[in-house]
């Protein structure tokens, strides 16, 4: 794995790193282990595709992390328009994630499906690579699942929203 090394002189304060990072709209996620273990992200996106990566962050201090890391395989779970109170109960500290109201099925490798989740994606996990106070999770894309196409929920200014379509007149 090839890295650069980057000098810098101080970087930004964290608050004010956050207040602009509230500024980009990010899709809502959770991923999902055997166990059942799950925790909600906005850091997935795709890594690769020959071969099929994606990759996510996880804070150090998650608690589901440890369980995660240790994991085979996992899901990524990208939440439908309509799964904000899914998306806010997956990041809670403490909360019973899996029990009623969450709907939910074993997939693949043992791996939690959410219903009514926009797409899944299944992964055996490929990497891990500490980073800062996060976790780089690189996960080999083994198959996915789609739904009917419902609109992806996005977070932004840290509040849920979704995505409303727009095609410039040409």
């Amino acid at each position: 794995m090839a890295t650069e090394d980057v000098t810098m002189t101080r970087p930004v304060e964290p608050d004010k790193f956050r207040r602009a990072l509230a500024r980009h709209a990010a899709s809502v996620a959770v991923v999902t282990g055997p166990g059942p273990i799950g925790l909600t992200v906005t850091s997935f996106t795709s890594a690769s595709l020959e071969p099929p990566l994606v990759s996510l962050y996880v804070a150090r201090s998650s608690a589901t992390w440890p369980a995660l890391r240790i994991s085979r395989a996992f899901a990524v779970n990208m939440l439908a328009s309509d799964q904000a109170d899914i998306a806010a109960r997956f990041a809670e500290r403490g909360a019973d994630r899996f029990a009623y109201p969450t709907r939910w099925r074993r997939g693949p490798l043992g791996v939690p499906f959410l219903e009514g989740a926009a797409a899944w994606v299944i992964c055996e996990r490929y990497q891990a690579i500490s980073i800062g106070d996060h976790w780089l999770l690189i996960g080999l894309v083994i198959d996915t699942e789609l739904s009917d196409g419902a609109p992806p929920l996005l977070y932004h200014r840290r509040t849920f929203g979704r995505f409303h379509e727009h095609r410039p007149a040409i």
